[in-house]
């Protein structure tokens, strides 16, 4: 595993945030609302690939508020913080994870679904925002931690 960033961030209570690539229109408010909500708490990170469109909308209103951030690469680490985590990240908000070798510069299905893995493993509980029985995410919600669907 590869770190870049705030390490203690690690000790905060982690919720996992998992979303898919195809989106129920009735998830899309509450999965907002939730946002909002974590965004104001400072005890806790989120973890999360930020991959999907849904994920990349979550963190913009993470970005603006108080909690704390790590985003699991499906790909080498960083080298430097990039947009648009450079404020959060000045501020140590952030912590990048990888378990990717550097030589892997672009996230593939194979590099999603292992990173997907590790998120549910380091965090304590899990968010699911409208997960198919199709999604590659959907055997990840029986995992034997709290669970959330939104």
């Amino acid at each position: 595993m590869k770190t870049f960033g705030n390490i203690s961030i690690l000790n905060l209570r982690k919720i996992g945030f998992l979303a898919g690539s195809k989106i129920a229109s009735l998830s899309v408010l509450p999965t907002f609302d939730w946002a909002v909500e974590m965004a104001k708490r400072e005890d806790v990170a989120i973890v999360s690939g930020f991959h999907s469109k849904i994920e990349r909308q979550v963190l913009e209103f993470l970005l603006k508020g108080k909690c704390c951030i790590i985003c699991v690469l499906a790909r080498g680490i960083y080298k430097r913080p990039v947009e648009p985590y450079i404020a959060a990240f000045n501020s140590g908000r952030v912590l990048f994870i990888s378990n990717e070798t550097d030589s892997i510069t672009r996230a593939s299905k194979e590099t999603c679904h292992r990173r997907n893995e590790y998120v549910a493993s380091i965090s304590d509980k899990l968010v699911f925002s409208s997960v198919t029985p199709e999604s590659s995410l959907h055997a990840l919600i029986h995992s034997p931690k709290p669970i959330k669907l939104i």
